[in-house]
Parts: structure tokens; sequence; C-alpha cells
């Protein structure tokens, strides 16, 4: 069982990394991920790059050990993009409905079908 008890609420920050600093999406991702024993390496130049995440994971670009899924699922990666493929926000699966991410208001868990950005995709951790 994972246990983000101390992760909801901490605040919102650009490029964030950690508690005490505050969290963006991508560094509570990198912290989820840590907790569940994968390493997601920091990526936060990705929308910069001209390649989405899907082709960096793909290529294996500082995404490692990570495919596709369909599988809604703990630890997954739920990666929502716009309209052209680029990734424009990151979560982490805490089941089959909820995920945890940062956002303005801070860290919070969401059910993924209330979530107003529809165009997302999953990722799982390979073993």
């Amino acid at each position: 069982m994972l246990n983000v008890n101390d992760l909801i609420g901490v605040r919102f920050t650009s490029h964030g990394r950690s508690i005490e600093e505050g969290f963006d999406c991508y560094g509570l991702a990198i912290e989820v991920s840590k907790r569940l024993g994968h390493e997601l390496l920091d990526l936060w130049y990705e929308r910069a790059c001209p390649e989405t995440f899907s082709e960096n994971a793909e290529k294996g670009i500082g995404i490692n050990n990570i495919l596709e899924t369909d599988n809604l699922e703990l630890g997954n990666l739920v990666v929502f993009s716009d309209d052209k493929g680029n990734m424009v926000h990151i979560g982490v699966m805490l089941d089959d409905e909820c995920f945890i991410h940062a956002d303005i208001g801070g860290v919070r868990v969401t059910r993924l079908e209330d979530y107003y950005r529809k165009n997302w995709k999953v990722y799982t951790w390979l073993q």
C-alpha cells in the first residue's frame, strides 16, 4: 500500500521537487514513482523538446522502463497532452479511478473521469 498522506496539500511550485519547496506535476510524479521503487528521470525541459512524451518514452530518452498500457492501476503514470501531443500534465494512478497530481491548487487526488483534460495516455513500469 502506498501512503501519500504527507503529500496531500503540499503547495505548487514551478519546477518544485520536494515537500519543503513544493511540487510541480512532474516533480510529484518523480517523488511518487520513487516511493514505489521506480526511477523517473527529471525531464522538466520536456515541453521544450520537439518530441512528445510518448516519442521520448518509445526512444528511451530520459524515460526508462515504461510502456504504454490501457491498465489503470497503482503506480502507472497518466500523461495528459494538448492537441499536438505535447505533455501538459502528469500524475500517478492510485487505483483504477483516482490519480495524485500537483497543479496550481497544490497536491491533490482527483478522479480521472472528473479531470477536465480528456486527452491522456497511461504508462506502466516494466519489471
